[in-house]
């Protein structure tokens, strides 16, 4: 495999797992207008969770007390269940509060969570993470292939996160959490539980990036809480704004869009001297076209689409207008 084909396998592998977790956000936040700050969390605890079932017992130099050898599938369903019920925890206990103090809670939820990851080596390792794990199917190719059979499996498990999202975003449950955003007191009045519908899209949210982690931990082979920092959830959301926060399409294609703008200047030819400066500039690239998408798009590339409520919404929710995904 040639070193520019290489590159862009796993260019694509990356944005297969960032649009995964903008697709997460999205149902939560675009569909159920709950502003999180803290969806790097539920990634964090879906990797380690797959980490701690699945690796192998630590070595003598290494801290953690924890590795089970578990097959892959018990390591991604331990990690779907473990954030799913973090986010059962945290949604049950915080989605009383107003959406700004909401928002400060999840992120300062996801630094305690990093915080953990970083001291309690027992569990984690440390800052020193826990490397060396080896991703599913690594046998059943040559080496040099491998990389497309884990882009045909993170592209696989995105489009099955895609179509059940698109299938509860168009089902009366999405439909009622788009009644809530547009218009909560309207929405209650019509029978629509507000908090018991937040709660589950904030679960499910939770789940997807829970799997997500578990993708991640198989395209770096190697799981550390610096990996996990807020700076995470910050490129989710930008990626969610440059694709069209509320529209799924947006959500996939964001994604991919946001590690594109990540990665472009790679392929600028630069001295050792510059090559530093010319990573820092990676940031400076990403806010400046998420500053020219605000100014010209400020819906985003993909923007929702108005439509009204029809069909199976629920009673008296029919003539509430919302969006398509």
């Amino acid at each position: 495999m040639s070193g520019l084909l290489l590159f862009l396998v796993s260019m694509v592998s990356l944005g297969a797992i960032y649009a995964m977790l903008c697709v997460a956000l999205n149902l939560e936040s675009g569909v159920g207008g709950l502003w999180d700050l803290g969806i790097v969390s539920f990634f964090g605890i879906g990797a380690y969770a797959y980490v701690i079932v699945t690796a192998p017992p630590a070595a003598s130099y290494q801290a953690y007390i924890f590795g089970f050898e578990a097959p892959v599938w018990a390591g991604m369903a331990a990690a779907m269940i473990a954030a799913a019920l973090f986010a059962l925890l945290i949604g049950a206990l915080t989605l009383r509060l107003k959406r700004e103090y909401f928002l400060i809670t999840t992120l300062a939820f996801a630094e305690v969570i990093r915080q953990i990851f970083v001291n309690e080596a027992w569990l984690t390792n440390g800052v020193a993470g826990i490397y060396g794990l080896r991703p599913p199917l690594r046998e059943a190719v040559d080496p040099s292939a491998y990389g497309f059979l884990l882009l045909a499996l993170l592209v696989a498990g995105l489009a099955i996160v895609f179509l059940v999202t698109r299938h509860m975003v168009i089902s009366p449950f999405g439909r009622s959490l788009k009644a809530v955003r547009e218009n909560e007191a309207l929405a209650i009045t019509a029978g629509i539980a507000p908090r018991r519908h937040n709660l589950k899209a904030y679960v499910v949210a939770g789940t997807i990036s829970g799997l997500a982690g578990v993708f991640y931990v198989w395209y770096n082979t190697i799981v550390t809480p610096g990996q996990y920092s807020s700076d995470v959830t910050f490129f989710v959301w930008t990626a969610v704004i440059i694709g069209g926060l509320g529209s799924l399409r947006g959500a996939l294609v964001g994604g991919f869009i946001f590690v594109l703008l990540h990665d472009i200047l790679r392929f600028v030819p630069v001295s050792g001297e510059a090559a530093a400066t010319v990573a820092s500039l990676r940031t400076a690239v990403i806010g400046l076209a998420l500053i020219l998408i605000l100014r010209w798009r400020p819906n985003g590339l993909f923007p929702e689409r108005a439509t009204v409520f029809g069909g199976a919404a629920p009673a008296g929710a029919k003539a509430m207008v919302s969006h398509n995904a």
